[in-house]
């Protein structure tokens, strides 16, 4: 028999497999490889969000704490302010208080010198109407010791006008007594010679 060279007969199936298992090796390589890319890129990924996170995080705890330190900056600055607002309100209502006192002070002041005055004026007047009374009685006084004195003169002289009218008459009573006397002893003596 004759030998014919026959080229080992491969089934399309078979090598059609083949080349599938080949190409699935080869995508499960480049897969495989692919994954391992994506693996090292998603590792990156997550360093990179961690450490993004982490800068993130000391941001904002830097800003937290900026943000406390600014607060709280504030909030002496604010406590400063409200204790100067307060010292310089209660200076300036110490100050209106003392000037308020000094008014009043100053007007009780006047209120009592006005009180002195007024005081002192109804002593001038009672002292002025006390001498006015003075000089009024005085005058009356004066005038009626003047009466009195012209009474008691005019007395007097009626008095001694009497007196002298009364001595007068005790004069004529007596010189009528002592001429009747003479003349009754004249008659006695006249009727005791006749008598005889």
């Amino acid at each position: 028999m004759a030998t014919r060279k026959t080229t080992p007969k491969t089934s399309i199936w078979k090598s059609a497999a083949t080349d599938l298992l080949d190409a699935a090796q080869s995508l499960g390589k480049a897969v495989a490889s692919k994954a391992e890319v994506a693996k090292a890129d998603a590792s990156a990924a997550i360093s990179r969000a961690k450490k993004s996170v982490a800068k993130s995080s000391d941001q904002a705890r830097s800003k937290v704490t900026t943000t406390v330190a600014k607060t709280e900056r504030r909030i002496g600055k604010a406590t400063a302010d409200a204790k100067k607002s307060v010292q310089q309100t209660i200076g300036k209502v110490e100050r209106e208080a003392r000037t308020v006192k000094a008014k009043a002070t100053k007007k009780l002041t006047a209120v009592e010198q006005t009180a002195a005055r007024r005081i002192s004026r109804a002593g001038d007047a009672i002292g002025k109407e006390a001498r006015q009374v003075k000089t009024a009685v005085t005058k009356k006084t004066s005038a009626m010791a003047k009466a009195v004195k012209s009474a008691t003169a005019g007395a007097k002289a009626k008095a001694a006008n009497t007196r002298t009218a009364a001595a007068k008459q005790a004069g004529a009573a007596k010189r009528a007594a002592t001429a009747a006397t003479k003349s009754a002893s004249k008659t006695a003596v006249a009727k005791k010679k006749s008598t005889k």
